[in-house]
Order: C-alpha cells, then structure tokens, then sequence
C-alpha cells in the first residue's frame, strides 16, 4: 500500500507519544518552533546530519497526508516533556484540530487528547483493570458504548484521515550528530518524495 492510502494505527504493541496536527508543516513547526522559543529550526532534514539539542522534536508530514505528526527524540537521559499542553497551544495558534495520542505496550494504556480550535474536543483513556474514561464533545457516545479502546481509538484516526507509523530513532545524546529521519518496518522502505518534509526543532 503507498504511504498516501495509509491510514489508521500500524501498531498499539510499542510506547508512543505524538502530537497530531492537521495544517501543514511549515505552519506547525514554525507555531511550535515559537512557543517552545526553540533555538534551532532545520528544514528539509530526511537523512541529513544535524546537531542533536537537550530537548529535540522531529517534525513530519507525509506526501498526500493532511496532519503533521510530532514527535520528541528520545535522547539520554530521557526526559518526556511535550504533552496536552502543546495540543491545545497549537490548536488555537492554527485554528485547527490537534490530538495528543499516547500508548503503552508496557504499561498496558492507549488514550488520545483532541482539540478543535483550542477547545476540547474529545478524550479516551483505557488502562489495563481500569475503567475506561470518554469523554465527547462533538459526537453522542458514551464509555459504556465502547467495547474495545483499542479498535475505538484505531476507527477515531481513520475517521479524522490520520495514518500513525511504527517509528523509531537512535537513542542518542545532546551534542550527538546524525543522519535523522522517521524510520520503522513499514517505513524504511521510502525516499525522500513520500514526504512533504521532514523537520527539526531544538532548544539547548
């Protein structure tokens, strides 16, 4: 399948946490470039080598795809720092959708956070033996209507036309210099031309 018919979640069996936004990524990396007062911003980076910074965000929009995904670089030591916050920062800065979306092989959770606008929109959170919360501003669905987080939150992204990858990177160290872009299974097989870009934000 091209990367332009993907949609949906590839896998829910990794840790992941990804910020979702639909504009383009110029838009979103230059919004989040500025409300994280990042001191570096390199465009266009698929497999070019740059300077990793203390807290580092890759940027990437697929070719024919209407969302940019975030992502933080996981360096040593590890610190997760982006959240629900920046979703709601960059859904008001754009006016558009944003969805913070977190899962867990390890510890048993998947859940998304989604604004419109800066506004609430719509939460899930399912924990392994715990109680599903949902909450919808936009749709009449209860918790007690959902029988499986999993293939709840799997239908939400095909609905909203977003396609979530198995991604890794390096871990690496701030001050490392490598060649930077997304990778993974289903990834490793594209060029340069399956992405509108790839970008870079940093802050020493």
């Amino acid at each position: 399948m091209s990367i332009e018919q993907r949609r949906g979640i590839e896998t829910i069996d990794r840790n992941q946490n990804l910020l979702l936004v639909r504009a383009p990524i110029e838009s979103v990396a230059e919004k989040l470039s500025r409300a994280r007062r990042a001191d570096v911003w390199e465009r266009d980076i698929y497999d070019r080598e740059i300077e990793i910074t203390a807290e580092s965000y890759i940027i990437f929009q697929f070719r024919g795809h209407p969302w940019t995904i975030v992502e933080q670089v996981k360096y040593q030591p590890y610190q997760l720092v982006f959240g629900e916050g920046d979703a709601i920062t960059l859904s008001n800065f754009l006016s558009t959708r944003a969805i913070y979306y977190k899962c867990s092989d390890t510890c048993g959770y998947i859940g998304y956070n989604c604004y419109d606008g800066g506004a609430f929109a719509e939460m899930l959170y399912f924990e392994a033996e715990m109680d599903l919360l949902f909450l919808s501003d936009f749709r009449e669905v209860k918790a007690e209507d959902i029988d499986s987080a999993f293939r709840f939150t799997y239908a939400f992204m095909e609905e909203q036309d977003i396609y979530i990858p198995y991604v890794y990177y390096e871990n690496v160290r701030a001050g490392d210099r490598i060649n930077l872009r997304p990778k993974g299974p289903t990834l490793d097989d594209l060029v340069r031309s399956d992405f509108e870009r790839v970008d870079y934000v940093g802050i020493s």
